[in-house]
């Protein structure tokens, strides 16, 4: 499950946390999570409710980074590259229990103070560099495929096809095709599919499903909506 929760949740924290709760998702990449209060509180909370693992990006202060919760233990990896290049974006693990790896991203929209474009490079090269293990890169990209309606935000979306090309699969367009279906909206009301789940070669032969849920943004918990992707996958040994 990823889900931006929107300049750290401060304002719906309490029904962002019970929203995540309630869909008891394994594995939890939030984008958008500060190290504030309230951010520190909805980490306690899951830890409580079972999310044994936590562990935020360590963004630096005001700024938004990630938050990964799992019901799994993890090993973090450290960003390759500096804080100077939001390294607080950039979230990678890996999950012994089902030799799996995550790369939680949020990629900077163009007109912030970090590199879209440099953002994009380095996910091509992880997802080269994982293209032959179990892998998922999950979050907001900031970027539509270029195959998605002509006003959709799509500078510098040339890795999400490259991506493609290298034989990664978007596991919304696998189980769903053409049918769109959008995962933010603004208050004018204009829909982008902002939020994605890719998976490598030998991880796409297990996803079961993925759908979006809506409720929480037309709620206004956030102004993006929960994507969610189901696996069939056994622990490593199990």
């Amino acid at each position: 499950m990823t889900w931006n929760i929107r300049q750290g949740g401060k304002k719906a924290m309490q029904q962002i946390s019970d929203a995540i709760l309630f869909h008891q998702a394994d594995l939890v990449v939030l984008t958008e999570y500060k190290d504030h209060e309230a951010g520190m509180g909805l980490m306690k909370t899951l830890k409580q409710a079972g999310w044994s693992y936590t562990l935020s990006s360590e963004p630096p202060n005001k700024e938004n980074g990630l938050l990964i919760a799992s019901v799994y233990p993890f090993e973090a990896h450290a960003a390759p590259f500096s804080k100077k290049h939001g390294s607080h974006r950039w979230h990678e693990i890996y999950l012994p229990s089902f030799d799996l790896n995550v790369l939680g991203i949020h990629v900077p929209n163009v007109n912030e103070t970090y590199d879209k474009r440099f953002f994009g490079e380095e996910i091509t090269r992880y997802a080269y560099r994982r293209r032959n293990d179990r892998a998922m890169i999950v979050g907001d990209f900031n970027t539509a495929r270029p195959d998605e309606k002509s006003s959709a935000p799509r500078k510098f979306s040339d890795y999400i096809m490259q991506l493609l090309e290298g034989g990664w699969t978007d596991a919304w367009k696998d189980i769903h095709g053409e049918n769109l279906d959008y995962s933010w909206f603004s208050h004018k009301q204009n829909g982008f599919h902002l939020d994605y789940v890719f998976l490598s070669p030998s991880l796409s032969n297990h996803l079961t499903d993925t759908q979006f849920s809506h409720h929480e943004r037309e709620e206004n918990y956030s102004d993006h909506s929960i994507l969610i992707a189901e696996f069939e996958l056994f622990q490593v040994g199990g």
